[in-house]
């Protein structure tokens, strides 16, 4: 594993570099869009399709921040097309509604509506956070647009609050939403991450600790997978969300990118359709206010903060376990009561005759079924099945076991006289070192595509907020981060494996056994 999962990940950076560089030249006519009408009391109004919702949820966000991300957004040539934006506030946040009310009268005019939503504080079963905000705003919108017939034409996007989506991003959405209908209703859609905009002012280990971050997103992110699990920014048709009930708002929904990948992948039994989108979602690294020394360690201390609320999200492994025995269970009813011949039947003309006259409904033995029972509309996706478990287990348990293994295994050979070693094991042990070094190899030529991505991921953005005549504003409250190594080029991220051990390692440790005590984390 500690060879598998960065060589995976240098082959996904390749071709992730590659596509993006093809999705780049293709630019979409934006004024020549598909609308369908929409009967209302107010007779019939346009209705683009796709239609995006965008959520943005929000707590405790400063303005400042919340209006560079929907200026950004505004800038898109086709927002007062086709976006409905909410913010998803939250009411445990003071005057939370004055600041969304503020936001939406200055904001409204530039996009297709702008709404707002609060969701309430102590209610029952919820927790405080992201999933519990998107969950409220995704019931409204829905609300807001009971069509049935329109709502597979409807594309809900969840955000951070202070991520950039470039036009891109949705114009690549609609191309493939409307070129491949037939799969349109169950697909969902993954963006790459890149953290652009402020990290040259965040400390080394911070910074070398969101580059592997980034690359755990893109392990999956290649052409041809069929597990594309979602980091932060994702978007799926309204349709889907129904079908699934939403988002989660419990304690254990608290990754919510991955928890409503999971929901919607048990639920289609494994057949979630995911489509990579070529346009990176530009996110901000974790920054204290704070300067000089006592900057640096807050810096520290606040991202390791956001590593324990990223590992709390190996609560998921458990529910994933829990959707499998659920989903095995639905499929093994709906094999057991759907209707068939009975096996005497002697030839096809009985057989008709049976189906014709309705004997074949009385010679089955009847079913107490409490409620209508919709069988699965297809069979459970095994490869599927086995390859999200394998994804869960590099994401929640293999940043512990490798700094244990690869740890001990060191420690052991410095400190046992090698001619007491069992041969057996020192060939275990020269293996073990082996994968260490061919393993930090593989990093070290991630981190070296990695500039690369960044550096085209930061020059498109630029170009496109030169157009959108944005650039001296951005540039002045948060920057572009032109350069991933700031001093000492290459060189300074040979230091990843001390902040993968401070902000993976110990907080998954932290997180799971935590968990044997409680399943909530507290939003701070």
């Amino acid at each position: 594993m500690s060879i598998a999962f960065p060589a995976r990940v240098c082959w996904s950076m390749l071709d992730m570099n590659r596509r993006m560089k093809e999705a780049a030249t293709v630019m979409p006519n934006t004024r020549r869009r598909r609308v369908a009408s929409l009967k209302n009391e107010d007779g019939e109004t346009p209705f683009p399709v796709p239609l995006f919702v965008i959520i943005l949820p929000a707590y405790k966000e400063d303005n400042t921040t919340l209006e560079t991300t929907l200026r950004v957004l505004a800038s898109h040539p086709q927002a007062r097309l086709c976006y409905h934006v909410y913010l998803a506030m939250e009411e445990g946040e003071e005057k939370s509604d004055l600041k969304a009310a503020s936001l939406v009268s200055t904001f409204s005019s530039m996009f297709y509506n702008m709404s707002y939503t609060i969701h309430p504080s102590g209610l029952d079963g919820e927790a405080q956070g992201k999933s519990s905000n998107e969950s409220w705003a995704a019931k409204q919108a829905c609300r807001d647009y009971p069509d049935a017939s329109r709502k597979r034409d409807i594309v809900i996007t969840v955000m951070d609050a202070d991520t950039h989506l470039s036009s891109r991003y949705f114009q690549q959405i609609a191309r493939l939403h409307t070129d491949c209908a037939e799969i349109s209703e169950t697909t969902m859609y993954v963006p790459p991450l890149v953290f652009d905009r402020n990290l040259h002012r965040v400390p080394l280990f911070v910074r070398t600790a969101d580059m592997m971050w980034c690359g755990a997103g893109l392990s999956s992110l290649y052409s041809g997978s069929t597990i594309c699990i979602p980091t932060s920014v994702y978007s799926l048709p309204m349709a889907l969300v129904e079908e699934v009930s939403g988002w989660d708002t419990g304690p254990g929904a608290i990754g919510e990118d991955l928890h409503m990948y999971l929901k919607c992948f048990f639920a289609l039994s494994g057949n979630l359709n995911v489509q990579i989108v070529y346009s990176a979602a530009s996110q901000c690294n974790v920054q204290s206010d704070l300067v000089g020394i006592r900057g640096y360690v807050d810096g520290i201390v606040a991202r390791y903060k956001q590593a324990l609320r990223h590992m709390w999200g190996s609560l998921d492994t458990g529910f994933a376990v829990r959707e499998t025995l659920n989903m095995v269970e639905r499929h093994r009813k709906a094999d057991h009561v759907r209707p068939e011949l009975p096996l005497s039947a002697p030839n096809a003309n009985w057989t008709a005759f049976y189906t014709s006259t309705g004997l074949h409904k009385s010679l089955v033995p009847k079913q107490d079924i409490a409620a209508p029972y919709r069988p699965p509309p297809k069979p459970i996706h095994m490869t599927n099945l086995l390859t999200i478990f394998h994804r869960l287990f590099e994401a929640h348990f293999l940043p512990t076991h490798l700094a244990l293994i690869l740890t001990t295994t060191s420690l052991y050979s410095l400190v046992h006289p090698g001619f007491l070693i069992p041969h057996f094991l020192r060939w275990c042990l020269d293996f073990a070192g082996w994968c260490r070094l061919l393993g930090f190899t593989l990093m070290m030529c991630y981190f070296y595509l990695y500039a690369k991505y960044h550096h085209f991921c930061v020059e498109l953005r630029q170009e496109e907020m030169r157009r959108a005549g944005l650039w001296e504003d951005i540039a002045e409250q948060d920057g572009f981060s032109t350069k991933v190594f700031q001093v000492t080029g290459l060189l300074e991220c040979a230091v990843f494996p001390i902040g993968g051990f401070i902000f993976g390692a110990i907080p998954a440790l932290q997180a799971v056994i935590s968990h044997l005590f409680t399943e909530r984390l507290t939003y701070v």
